[in-house]
């Protein structure tokens, strides 16, 4: 969603065949301290999958087309990159750094959804 109110809203669905999996919800909130980036995950039935608050990020870097942003605390992920491929598209590569293994990469790309056109005369689409 647009910037308003010192807030950008965002998104994600993740669904396998016919079934909903999970729904995530993105924020990046202003502070006078800096951005954060914030998220949390959430059954179909709007339940909150994550046992503590929600994951938050602080903005360390960026630029017209990347920002990093790093977990202060010990939470996953611990990196957050934000790409712009275009002004529709970017892709959120998280880092999760176990005390043990190897870093894993996950990596989703976001399209903006266009509002449907209006009707000629100024309804909805939805309505008969």
């Amino acid at each position: 969603m647009a910037p308003k109110g010192g807030t950008m809203l965002g998104t994600f669905r993740l669904a396998e065949s016919d079934k909903t999996l999970v729904f995530e919800l993105l924020v990046l909130l202003e502070k006078p301290s800096g951005i954060e980036f914030r998220l949390r995950h959430f059954t179909p039935e709007l339940l909150p999958w994550e046992k503590t608050n929600a994951t938050v990020l602080i903005l360390a870097s960026h630029d017209p087309m990347r920002a990093i942003f790093e977990n202060p605390v010990d939470g996953q992920p611990k990196h957050a990159i934000i790409t712009r491929i275009d002004g529709d598209t970017y892709v959120l590569r998280s880092e999760i750094v176990p005390g043990k293994g190897d870093m894993q990469v996950i990596e989703i790309t976001y399209h903006r959804q266009k509002q449907p056109a209006q009707q000629p005369n100024g309804g909805s689409g939805g309505r008969r």
